[in-house]
């Protein structure tokens, strides 16, 4: 039992220090817009690769 709640406790240690995934962090950018027009301006920098190295 001791193992189980040690694999769970490593599981969300290792979770917390990888940080968001790439598609979390662009979901999150494009619901910042303030427009229709920054919104597709924001979808086109997410297609030519702002968040590539993520």
């Amino acid at each position: 039992m001791s193992k189980n709640r040690f694999s769970r406790t490593f599981g969300r240690i290792a979770d917390a220090l990888q940080g968001q995934s790439r598609q979390k962090i662009e979901t999150e950018y494009l619901n910042g817009s303030a427009s229709i027009y920054d919104l597709e301006r924001r979808i086109q920098e997410i297609e030519r690769g702002k968040f590539r190295n993520f």
